[in-house]
């Protein structure tokens, strides 16, 4: 059986996901989604290839198939098996793709086709989780896409140089650029003029609105999920409190979560229910 643990943990290096707060099942279940999700976006991102990519979702399909294909993909494999014992919605793995699809074609967005985007890149991956843990309820569903296009927007955020430098694509709002008077050649420098800081924080703090309201979804759940959404939330709020702690200098500076604080978030998140304090607001 393979072992997509670090494939997974790759894709979201500041957030904790499929813990050891986990049980094994669960992770195991965890780490196949993940690890779909990176091979996928390494396709869009790294190696920029819409027929690979293409390809991909073909093979996605002949794996969901009935009949065995000739040569399985081991993640594909693994990855319905998961989709048959937790009852996954195969169309929820296709919104991602489509994500990843649009990546190759569109470099800048409006607010309107930001959070189009996000409820197909990031908003799938928490119902995916849900249902892994047997939910299936409109309520948390709403909530848990409150979470994830938070930490959707959280990496768009702390990745606002290398988006600009490494792959020519802007996802601040072209309107918010034009009411900070933002031209997009200054993405390219090496420090983060005033009017694009405006843009950093004001989104920021939009962000920290969403995740804040978020919260009330490990509230709603109980046992070792809710600790491991608490971990992710609070990876998400302290990654916010460095943004804010380098006055949102996101030429200058890429913020990563040191080891010890990553450790930190998840010690927090297991003896504490209650709300990091970056996520009430700063000043």
């Amino acid at each position: 059986m393979t072992d997509y643990t670090a494939l997974a943990a790759t894709h979201y290096e500041n957030f904790p996901v499929g813990s050891w707060v986990l049980r094994k099942r669960e992770r195991r279940h965890l780490h196949r989604i993940y690890a779909f999700a990176r091979t996928a976006d390494d396709l869009a991102d790294e190696l920029r290839d819409a027929r690979a990519l293409a390809a991909f979702r073909e093979a996605l399909s002949v794996h969901l198939g009935e009949a065995r294909p000739p040569e399985p993909t081991p993640l594909l494999h693994d990855l319905v098996v998961t989709i048959r014992e937790c009852e996954l919605p195969e169309s929820l793995f296709f919104d991602l793709l489509d994500a990843f699809a649009l990546d190759l074609e569109v470099t800048s967005h409006d607010r309107e086709s930001l959070f189009a985007y996000c409820r197909k890149s990031a908003d799938p991956v928490g119902r995916l989780v849900l249902r892994v843990f047997g939910h299936d309820d409109a309520s948390l569903d709403a909530l848990s896409d409150r979470i994830c296009t938070g930490l959707q927007l959280v990496n768009h955020l702390q990745d606002v140089r290398e988006d600009w430098r490494e792959r020519r694509r802007v996802y601040l709002p072209r309107e918010d650029l034009a009411r900070f008077s933002v031209s997009v050649d200054e993405l390219g420098g090496d420090s983060t003029p005033p009017g694009l800081r405006a843009v950093v924080r004001d989104w920021a703090d939009t962000t920290r609105a969403m995740l804040r309201e978020g919260w009330e979804l490990p509230r709603r759940l109980h046992g070792r999920l809710a600790v491991e959404l608490r971990a992710i939330l609070r990876g998400a709020a302290a990654v916010l409190g460095q943004l804010h702690a380098i006055d949102y200098d996101v030429l200058a500076t890429h913020v990563r979560l040191p080891r010890r604080t990553k450790v930190g978030v998840l010690l927090g998140a297991v003896f504490s229910r209650r709300m990091p304090a970056e996520l009430h607001g700063l000043r």
